[in-house]
């Protein structure tokens, strides 16, 4: 695998949603594709009001306001594949974190480097240390 195509995103997802089902906090995930049928992102969305109960230190509810947080539909986390640079972009709602830009290899290194950063931040197991 040295593409960023679908197996990639297969191993990207299988690496990454027991780091997201660890959280318990109900995160659903979804491929998106460019038009010309390449992977352009993949999102993981939470339940705002299980993420919020979880994570009360992650300050999600304060970043949307008392009067905005009531009709919060999700909490995203975001891997945007960049297939020119060869770079993933993630962006993660809570504790105010910046973008990360990780580069990709379009190998297993990539999977494993993703879900070890997402569980760093949901503060759950990475697959790869148990």
């Amino acid at each position: 695998m040295t593409d960023l195509d679908q197996a990639w995103v297969e191993a990207v997802c299988a690496a990454c949603d027991p780091v997201f089902d660890a959280a318990n906090v109900g995160f659903l995930r979804q491929v998106q594709h460019a038009e010309d049928g390449t992977v352009g992102a993949v999102l993981w969305e939470a339940d705002p009001r299980r993420f919020a109960e979880r994570y009360p230190d992650s300050g999600i509810v304060e970043a949307y306001g008392a009067e905005q947080w009531s009709g919060v539909p999700c909490i995203d986390y975001w891997v945007y594949v960049d297939h020119v640079a060869r770079t993933a972009r993630v962006s993660v709602e809570g504790w105010n974190l910046p973008e990360v830009r990780l580069p990709l290899r379009g190998d297993l290194l990539d999977a494993t480097a993703l879900a070890d950063l997402f569980a760093r931040i949901l503060g759950v197991p990475s697959p790869r240390t148990g």
